[in-house]
């Protein structure tokens, strides 16, 4: 793994952040797993930094702790009622480049971490267009929207497949297990909001 994203992974700390709500809470990494249905060597593998969860893993790890995504990413409680994320303030979260068991297919930047308490989690996605292994479906509570800006994405869900081009838009019940993932010859890039919340 780069230095570089060595670095970012464990600047934001959020394997700590996982592990210490965990014992916190008397949990052991095997009741957290059962809860998430994730397997424990990945689980530990997150905890210690090792490789970066995917959107839909935080979203599961936080249902199991009883928490939100935005807390895996801030530093400090945020008071406000509103948030502004300058250009380059966002919290990222890069694809490593190692074999592992669910490799993160797309690089993300949270673009609303300090505000606590919202149900909206919105994103900023760089998709990669080569992982090197085919995408897995993943599923958890809530909804998602997903818009387009750049390149192709192609949306997979059981017998499903839709394909979204610049200016198109999808929403979808994240309870059916999906995936999204990079296309055609251009890097995508997309703005994706997950309501992590079902009914």
């Amino acid at each position: 793994m780069p230095e570089k994203i060595k670095e970012e992974v464990r600047r934001l700390a959020i394997g700590r952040k996982i592990r210490t709500l965990r014992t916190k809470q008397g949990l052991s990494i095997e009741q957290v797993s059962e809860r998430t249905s994730m397997p424990v060597v990945l689980l530990s593998q997150m905890e210690s930094d090792v490789i970066a969860p995917t959107v839909a893993a935080l979203v599961n790890i936080a249902k199991a702790l009883g928490t939100t995504v935005d807390t895996f990413f801030q530093d400090a409680p945020f008071t406000d009622a509103i948030e502004v994320v300058r250009h380059g303030e966002g919290r990222q979260i890069r694809r490593l480049q190692q074999a592992d068991a669910t490799p993160l297919q797309y690089n993300y930047e949270s673009l609303a971490y300090r505000l606590s308490g919202k149900r909206m989690e919105p994103f900023f996605v760089e998709f990669t267009l080569d992982p090197g292994q085919p995408p897995k479906l993943v599923s958890h509570e809530g909804e998602e929207f997903i818009y387009v800006l750049q390149g192709e994405v192609e949306f997979v869900s059981g017998e499903d497949r839709v394909l979204l081009q610049p200016g198109d838009a999808l929403y979808f019940y994240s309870k059916k297990p999906h995936c999204l993932r990079g296309v055609g010859e251009v890097v995508p890039k997309a703005i994706a909001v997950i309501y992590p919340y079902g009914e």
